[in-house]
């Protein structure tokens, strides 16, 4: 009886001590709560700079709501709170914003920063000192430039972004052909001096009644060029394809063809300098998904990715003159192109994708005073294709496409180690997780991951700190808490 007794116990024991080393954590992760804000936000938590001490913090922006800066992330948060400026809208994006856009109580725009221990508002250089009609922070699609845009009657004023975090002049066009024809919805993609005469142009693009892309030309009193109707998702983008110093327009056209658009520097006018095969045209609901990477990652050239809602992938290259395509299909439907992540040395494109998975456990609630329940639910996961990383590259038949058990809702390097570390959603246990991956010599993705939290609440907006060696991520969770992440490198 004794032996037995023994023999159980050791094999409890070693159950207990095997559970007990599955439920330990695979890496370190801290966190510490910088705030309790109240309001929830909504894509808006920047990264600032407003003492320009060199040390990032970040800034609650919402609109018709007090501006919140939470100084000294990183040791002892404190709060400063602004109640005499309006926040306009902002595009988040990684950048470092060292002089804050705000709109006074007379619609005035004003640059806020902090000097002296306290609050100094500077007006934006060339710019009348009147109320304005429509302001906002954006960034290009595909250069990546951080603008403001300033709108007063039909004039439009552009400051862009500096590398040490401040505002300059930029360019000035009018937009009364848009007004003129009454366009109900328009909106910069981006911004490049496309004519090379030292102003930047404008590629605008609206949604309503049609889908048009004009080119606006910077400093000119009359002045634009119509590229005519684009596929909605086929977002016009602006890149260097070729690396000969003059920006290309890469735009998918309303009969499905890729069209690549440069300036002509005798006739001193843009035209197009390549079109594709006609590519298949959309059906009820599919579009193309149109986006610019550098995939070989060296020679700082784009390469053009274009996909649609049926599993159909093509990958472009403009060189000298020529326009080279690849063609696959994948056996995924209904899939948009989210962003690139990198791991160690390997790139990867990564989509959404939408399937039903059986919920475990099933999802109970009460509705109209009845019991409901379900077993099976539509949700979005994402899948990662992993790129080649030798002349198969460009070659859509040899990328590897894997499925991965969570929405991808964030990526960055959180802890400085050159891969990036992914924040999502896991439907089937209804809870966020923090994933590191690796990649392993059969070339698939293996995930570790560190539980954040239940379904509700959810992130709401995402800031990525570097302060030196200091790495952090600043999450805004639905609930108003403001809670940043540290984490060690891999060794």
């Amino acid at each position: 009886m004794g032996k037995r007794l023994l023999f159980f116990a050791i094999i409890f024991l070693s159950l207990l001590a095997f559970t007990l080393w599955r439920a330990q954590p695979p890496f370190r992760l801290q966190r510490k709560l910088l705030a309790k804000l109240p309001y929830m936000l909504y894509l808006t938590l920047l990264i600032t700079d407003l003492d320009d001490d060199g040390h990032p913090e970040v800034m609650a922006v919402k609109e018709d709501e007090p501006l919140i800066w939470v100084r000294f992330p990183f040791d002892k948060p404190s709060l400063l709170r602004f109640e005499n400026y309006r926040a306009i809208w902002v595009q988040g994006g990684c950048f470092v914003l060292k002089a804050l856009p705000v709109l006074t109580m007379d619609d005035r725009l004003r640059l806020l920063r902090w000097k002296e221990g306290k609050a100094k508002l500077d007006p934006l250089p060339s710019l009348p000192d009147v109320p304005m009609d429509d302001i906002l922070v954006g960034e290009g699609k595909g250069t990546g430039t951080v603008f403001l845009r300033v709108d007063q009657g039909n004039n439009c004023w552009l400051f862009t972004l500096t590398p040490q975090g401040e505002w300059q002049f930029a360019s000035w066009f009018k937009n009364q052909a848009i007004r003129f024809r009454n366009f109900a919805m328009w909106h910069i993609a981006d911004l490049a001096d496309l004519d090379r005469d030292g102003i930047l142009d404008a590629l605008c693009v609206q949604w309503q009644p049609i889908e048009d892309a004009w080119v606006f030309w910077g400093g000119r009193k009359e002045g634009e060029t119509n590229l005519g109707a684009w596929i909605r998702y086929g977002y016009p983008q602006i890149a260097d394809l070729d690396g000969d110093g003059w920006m290309e327009i890469v735009m998918v056209e309303e009969h499905g063809h890729l069209q690549v658009w440069g300036f002509d520097q005798r006739q001193r006018r843009l035209r197009v300098i390549a079109t594709s095969p006609p590519l298949p045209l959309p059906v009820d609901w599919s579009s193309f998904n149109l986006h610019l990477s550098d995939l070989d990652k060296g020679d700082g050239r784009k390469e053009i990715l274009v996909s649609d809602f049926s599993g159909n992938f093509w990958v472009f290259q403009w060189r000298e003159g020529r326009l080279k395509m690849w063609q696959s299909k994948t056996g995924f439907r209904g899939w948009v192109f989210k962003q690139v992540v990198k791991f160690d040395d390997q790139l990867a494109l990564t989509y959404t994708h939408h399937r039903p998975v059986w919920l475990f456990p099933p999802r109970i609630w009460m509705e109209d005073w009845k019991l409901r329940w379900r077993f099976k639910e539509w949700v979005q996961f994402t899948v990662f294709c992993l790129l080649p990383k030798d002349e198969q590259t460009f070659s859509p038949p040899h990328w590897h496409f894997q499925k991965a058990p969570f929405e991808l809702w964030f990526a960055g390097d959180i802890d400085g180690d050159g891969s990036d570390e992914l924040i999502g959603r896991d439907f089937s246990w209804r809870c966020w997780r923090l994933y590191r991956a690796e990649v392993t010599k059969a070339g698939e993705l293996r995930w570790r991951d560190v539980l954040l939290g239940r379904e509700k609440p959810e992130p709401t907006a995402f800031a990525l700190l570097v302060d030196g060696k200091r790495r952090g991520l600043v999450i805004a969770w639905e609930d108003g808490r403001l809670e940043l992440l540290t984490m060690e490198g891999r060794r």
